[in-house]
């Protein structure tokens, strides 16, 4: 990226009273009740992204833009492909895939087939609770059912100069328990900023929507505004922040580091504040690693959870053409 090609004035004082209005007016997230029943938006999603603690909304310029970030999408420099399964808690699991397509170059930066511009992604989560064993109000057995919660996003993104983008996704969310259903609209709206070539900073309002109404009782989907920061160090190290204001009032920190020993190999470490003291001696840290070999990116992440055991997170991706030559490329 050119040092010289700054943006027009305007741009940056748009995105720098967007960022500011996100981190200053929390209020916007207050909210009088509890959303158990759709924690399952906040399961991590990736090895890359869960080995570096969630603190990833400056980094997702890639097939998972759909869901950490849409803003990213302005950013992306190839079509590509994520995808996970993961055999989560006791007998429920996790499944997840995620794409991005870029459209076309931007405006702002000429006829260069390079250059960011704009992009359509999607993404499909699934989490199976397995069998439940049901009992009645005397506590005698009715028989085992199931749950499962699914969210379809459609995204889109557009960077307006070589620094900036703006990306929005839609997306519906279905759930099923026993024999009730439910379903829930909702959105992300995110932004990507990079003060240059090393530095990128990034701000996303998520899960703004619908309640999750099963028969008479809502469930609000758990929105919260992440800030983040990344910093790809020339010698191979990088790492990403993230500050999380969750609609509950709690916030959380999170610090991710990443250290490319040869280009193709990548290995990580990361710590959130959210989970410490929660989940054992070990609670709040992550590690995993990476290889990325002729477009091809296997991403594996080590995360404890206490008494549950350890939770191991695996998936692949594919980019489709030239990587991103943006900050947090694979």
């Amino acid at each position: 990226m050119s040092e010289t090609n700054a943006p027009p004035n305007r741009f940056k004082n748009w995105f720098f009273l967007a960022f500011s209005w996100l981190v200053l007016c929390p209020s916007l997230l207050r909210a009088s009740s509890k959303a158990e029943e759709t924690a399952f938006l906040d399961i991590p999603v990736g090895g890359r992204p869960v080995a570096m603690g969630g603190a990833y909304s400056a980094l997702a310029n890639d097939a998972y833009a759909a869901t950490l970030n849409p803003g990213g999408l302005g950013f992306l420099g190839s079509a590509q492909f994520a995808g996970e399964h993961l055999s989560y808690l006791e007998s429920s699991q996790f499944d997840y895939v995620g794409a991005g397509v870029p459209l076309h170059g931007s405006d702002a930066c000429g006829p260069s087939s390079t250059c960011p511009g704009a992009s359509i992604g999607g993404a499909v989560q699934y989490f199976g609770g397995g069998k439940i064993s049901g009992t009645d109000a005397n506590g005698d057995p009715t028989g085992d059912f199931s749950t499962h919660f699914t969210v379809y996003n459609v995204s889109f993104g557009r960077a307006f100069t070589d620094r900036l983008s703006f990306g929005l996704t839609g997306k519906w969310i279905n759930a099923r328990l026993a024999d009730v259903s439910a379903s829930a609209y909702g959105a992300d709206v995110g932004t990507m900023y990079q003060l240059n070539k090393n530095m990128t900073l990034a701000a996303v309002l998520t899960n703004v929507g619908s309640k999750l109404t099963f028969l008479n009782e809502g469930n609000p989907l758990p929105t919260a505004i992440h800030t983040g920061f990344a910093y790809q160090v020339e010698n191979g190290w990088s790492f990403s922040t993230e500050g999380v204001y969750h609609q509950t009032g709690a916030v959380s920190g999170h610090l991710g580091f990443e250290y490319h020993p040869i280009p193709m190999a990548s290995l990580r470490i990361s710590y959130r504040t959210d989970e410490t003291g929660k989940k054992g001696s070990l609670g709040g840290v992550a590690a995993g690693f990476g290889i990325q070999l002729r477009g091809i990116d296997f991403s594996y992440a080590w995360k404890p959870m206490s008494d549950l055991g350890v939770t191991q997170y695996i998936s692949f991706g594919y980019s489709f053409g030239e990587r991103s030559t943006t900050q947090g490329s694979r």
